[in-house]
């Protein structure tokens, strides 16, 4: 039994012995040497192909990882390295930690406001510029138009009840920033706690939640509370396990050339710009919440996109 020195996780050892099963059980996503000359190709088949393994969404319903695992791509790609990368069984955050200190996940994602973990390390590079920061309320159909008349943040967190899962790095600050958290262990469940009113509104990013409103299983009877945005300096990191080196400096160098030649930005774009568009932000009241905790050492400079001027010289308007 092993207990993590920041949070005190136990993990009986039949649940240990089933947590290296489901390891066992991955699923490649890709093997690349695209687009290099001839003799480069030739030089890095040479070597042995990094493994990379990142657990994906924690149920069929979940997504989140979708776009990092794009980035993933990316990046190894642009790092000069042969890679592989395996997608594992989605896991609860403490649990991943544990499995990155045993050398078992090499690479996952966390908020850009999640404490240090012994035997992790974060690359501060931001996969969204702040989008992650820039968050939508979800409410039931029959609550949203009520909801979005609030006319300011601190009837936000009076009136009504704010969802959050219970394992989720950033439940305690909006604790301690007075909002009436309501938690749920499960992702999908979340949903169905919203529907059920355990809670009233459940803050998503905009990177997020069209996506999640457009599942049928997730978003059905919910709506997104309109009129307003509500907005902190949050994103997500890589987060790299001490014991795979390689793997970081990779993953480093080739996050710093795709942000450098745009095509990290361009990902973004591809990924997020018809979400951006159908939030169209531009008409939204924005909500800062200028006392969250920001992290010493969080690179605020590359967390451009969490203010409104700047989400509107990306050029998206109103959805057609």
């Amino acid at each position: 039994m092993r207990r993590m020195s920041t949070r005190s996780i136990c993990i009986p050892a039949g649940r240990r012995q089933f947590i290296r099963g489901a390891l066992a059980a991955t699923t490649t996503l890709s093997s690349t040497l695209i687009g290099l000359p001839a003799a480069r190709a030739a030089e890095r088949s040479a070597r042995a192909p990094l493994i990379v393994r990142m657990p994906g969404g924690i149920d069929a319903n979940d997504r989140r990882t979708t776009y990092a695992q794009k980035v993933l791509q990316l990046a190894l790609e642009k790092s000069g390295e042969p890679f592989r990368t395996v997608v594992l069984p989605g896991m609860t955050v403490p649990r991943t930690i544990i499995e990155m200190q045993d050398g078992h996940v090499d690479v996952c994602v966390l908020a850009s406001m999640a404490p240090d973990f012994p035997g992790v390390q974060a690359i501060r590079i931001p996969l969204r510029r702040g989008l992650l920061g820039v968050r939508l309320l979800l409410a039931t159909r029959a609550r949203a138009a009520e909801i979005g008349q609030v006319p300011d943040l601190e009837t936000l967190k009076r009136r009504y009840r704010y969802g959050s899962g219970a394992d989720w790095v950033d439940r305690a600050e909006f604790e301690r920033l007075g909002f009436r958290v309501v938690t749920g262990v499960s992702y999908t469940g979340l949903f169905d706690m919203l529907r059920s009113g355990r809670f009233d509104v459940f803050s998503r990013g905009v990177t997020e939640i069209f996506s999640e409103l457009d599942n049928p299983q997730l978003g059905h009877d919910l709506a997104v509370v309109p009129g307003i945005a509500l907005s902190y300096p949050l994103d997500s990191y890589f987060h790299v396990s001490d014991r795979a080196p390689g793997v970081r400096a990779a993953l480093e160098r080739g996050l710093n050339r795709a942000r450098q030649d745009g095509s990290l930005n361009a990902l973004m774009m591809a990924s997020y710009g018809s979400s951006l568009r159908r939030a169209a932000l531009h008409q939204r009241r924005w909500m800062p919440i200028a006392d969250y905790t920001v992290p010493a050492g969080t690179p605020l400079q590359l967390f451009d996109l969490v203010q409104p001027a700047a989400v509107e010289r990306l050029g998206l308007g109103a959805a057609a």
